[in-house]
C-alpha cells in the first residue's frame, strides 16, 4: 500500500496511513484470532460435558443465530450515533467479558457434571452471556472495517481495497488457524474430558488476558493519529432523537431504511450466498465422510478452501487497480458481476452430476463425486471471496448518506448481517428436515439456486445501478422519502 500524508482538520501533525495500517491489522487479528477460536470451542467442548447428546451444540447455534438475526439491526445504528472512540474499547471489553464468563461456567461444568439441571442452568448462563458477546464482536467488525478504515482512507481512496482485501485475509486467515491451533492443543491433551474442557477454557481464557491490552492500545494509536475519527457523527439534537427511541422502532428504521436503499438488491444478493453447505463445513464434511471420502482429504479441504480463499482477496485488489488509461482496471460493479457469476460456474458442475447420477444417466462411483464437489466447492472459493469484496466495498462507499441527521452504514451493515445469520439458520433447518446422508443431494440443490437467485438478483441491480450515475440520480429521491417518514416517526413517538 502507498504511504499518503494528511493533515489533520485541527492543524495536527501528518499521520502515514501505510504505517497505520500495521495498528489496523494487529487489531483485527487479535481480535479475529480470539473470537474465531472461542466460537470453534464453546461448542467443540459442549460434546466433552453432554458426551450423549449433540442437543446443546445444535441449541446453541441456532440461538446465536437467531438472536444475531433479531437484534443486529438494533445494535448495528449504534455505529452510527455512539463517539468511535467509546464504542470499540465498549466492544472490546464486552467481547472479553463474555469470553471470561462463558468458559469460567463452562470449566466450573467439570465441579458437577453428575448433575444435570446444574449443568443445563450453566449452559443457559452461557447462552446468557454468548449472545451479547457475539453482538459486541460484531458491532466491533463493522465499526472497524465499515466506519475506521473508510475515514483513514477517505483522501486516497484507492488505498481502501487493498486494505480491505489485506482485514479480510487475515480474518479468512484465523477462520482457519484459530480453530486449527485449540483442535491440535485439545488433540496434545488427550481423551480425559475434565482434561479437555479445564485446559481449554483455560487457553482461550489466557489468550484474552495477554492480548486485550495490545488490542486497546491499537486502536488508541489509531485514533490519536487520525484526527477526523474524533469528530461528531451526528448532530447532538439526532443523537439525542435516537437514545430516546424504543428498540422496536429503531428494528422497523433499520429493516425500511435497509429495504428501500438503492444498494438493498445487491446487498440481499449477497446474503443469499449464506444458504449453502457447499463450503469446507461440518455439513459437507459429514457427507462425504459418509461417501468414503478420506479424513486425511477432509481435513486439507479445509485448508486448502481457506488458500484459495486468500487467493481472492490477493486477485480483487489486482483487478480493482489503477492502469496508465483508466482509474479501475475493472470497477467494483464489474468485479461483483463477474465474481458471482464465476461461482456460480463452479459449483454448477456440483447439481449437473448429482442429478444424472440420481437418475442413472451418469455411472459415477460415490468416491468419484466425492472428490468432484470437494474440488469444484474448494477452488471456486476464490470468486467467492472476490464478490465478499466487492460487495463491501460497494456498501462502504454507497452508503454514505445522512438520514435525518445521522449516518445510516451502521443499520444497513446491521441489517446485511442479521440476514445473513438468517440464512444460515435456513439451510440448518433444511439440514435437520433433510437429514439423512442419502438426501444431501436436495440441499446441494438448495445451495446452487441460492446461488443462481444471488447471481440473477445482482444481474437485476447492476442493470439498474451500476452505472454510478443512474445509482446518483436514485439517491435523492431515498432521501427525501426517509427524512419524511422519519418526521412521521418521529411525530408518532
Amino acid at each position: 500500500m502507498e504511504d499518503h500524508k494528511s493533515q489533520g482538520e485541527d492543524g495536527g501533525p501528518k499521520t502515514e496511513i501505510g504505517a497505520l495500517s500495521y495498528y489496523i491489522y494487529a487489531t483485527e487479528f487479535i481480535s479475529a484470532f480470539g473470537d474465531r477460536m472461542w466460537q470453534f470451542a464453546i461448542p467443540i467442548l459442549f460434546l466433552d460435558v453432554w458426551a450423549d447428546s449433540l442437543l446443546p451444540t445444535i441449541l446453541y447455534t441456532f440461538i446465536i443465530n437467531l438472536a444475531t438475526f433479531l437484534l443486529m439491526p438494533i445494535c448495528g445504528s449504534y455505529v452510527d450515533t455512539a463517539p468511535r472512540l467509546s464504542l470499540m474499547m465498549l466492544t472490546i471489553f464486552g467481547d472479553n467479558v463474555a469470553v471470561f464468563v462463558s468458559c469460567g461456567l463452562l470449566y466450573c461444568t467439570t465441579y458437577v457434571e453428575d448433575n444435570d439441571d446444574l449443568l443445563w442452568m450453566m449452559f443457559y448462563g452461557i447462552l446468557a452471556v454468548c449472545v451479547p458477546g457475539q453482538l459486541m464482536v460484531n458491532v466491533g467488525t463493522i465499526a472497524l472495517e465499515k466506519d475506521w478504515v473508510p475515514i483513514m482512507t477517505e483522501k486516497e481512496p484507492h488505498a481502501l481495497a487493498t486494505l480491505s482485501s489485506r482485514l479480510r485475509m487475515i480474518d479468512l486467515s484465523c477462520k482457519f488457524l484459530g480453530p486449527t491451533a485449540f483442535a491440535l492443543f485439545l488433540q496434545f491433551l488427550g481423551g480425559d474430558s475434565e482434561t479437555r474442557i479445564r485446559w481449554g477454557c483455560g487457553i482461550v481464557i489466557g489468550y484474552n488476558i495477554l492480548t486485550v491490552l495490545p488490542e486497546c492500545v491499537c486502536v488508541l494509536l489509531v485514533y490519536r493519529a487520525t484526527p477526523r475519527l474524533a469528530s461528531a457523527k451526528c448532530s447532538s439534537e439526532s443523537a439525542k432523537k435516537h437514545a430516546s427511541k424504543n428498540a422496536f422502532v429503531e428494528l422497523f428504521n433499520g429493516w425500511n431504511t435497509y429495504v428501500k436503499h438503492p444498494m438493498f438488491l445487491a446487498s440481499f444478493s449477497f446474503t443469499l450466498l449464506y444458504a449453502t453447505v457447499l463450503s469446507p463445513g461440518s455439513l459437507l464434511i459429514a457427507f462425504l465422510k459418509w461417501i468414503g471420502v478420506m479424513d486425511g482429504l477432509l481435513g486439507m479441504s479445509v485448508g486448502m478452501g481457506a488458500i484459495f480463499g486468500m487467493l481472492g482477496t490477493y486477485l480483487f485488489p489486482l483487478m480493482h487497480r489503477r492502469t496508465a488509461t483508466r482509474e479501475h482496471f475493472m470497477s467494483l460493479e464489474q468485479i461483483g458481476m463477474l465474481s458471482v457469476w464465476m461461482w456460480f460456474a463452479f459449483i454448477a458442475p456440483i447439481a449437473i452430476c448429482i442429478l444424472l447420477r440420481e437418475d442413472h444417466w451418469l455411472t459415477l462411483p460415490s468416491m468419484a463425486t466425492g472428490h468432484l464437489i470437494l474440488f469444484f466447492v474448494v477452488t471456486g472459493r476464490t470468486w467467492l471471496w472476490v464478490f465478499d469484496l466487492a460487495e463491501n466495498q460497494l456498501v462502504v462507499e454507497r452508503v454514505t448518506e445522512r438520514i435525518d441527521g445521522k449516518e445510516i452504514i451502521g443499520q444497513f451493515m446491521g441489517v446485511q448481517r442479521a440476514l445473513t445469520n438468517l440464512f444460515t439458520v435456513v439451510i440448518y433447518m433444511l439440514g435437520l428436515i433433510f437429514h439423512r446422508p442419502n438426501q444431501f443431494y436436495i440441499l446441494c440443490y438448495a445451495s446452487v439456486f441460492f446461488v443462481l437467485l444471488s447471481a440473477i438478483g445482482y444481474t437485476i441491480w447492476f442493470v439498474r445501478y451500476g452505472d454510478a450515475r443512474k445509482y446518483e440520480e436514485r439517491i435523492p429521491i431515498y432521501q427525501v422519502i426517509n427524512v419524511k417518514e422519519g418526521s412521521s416517526n418521529g411525530k408518532d413517538l
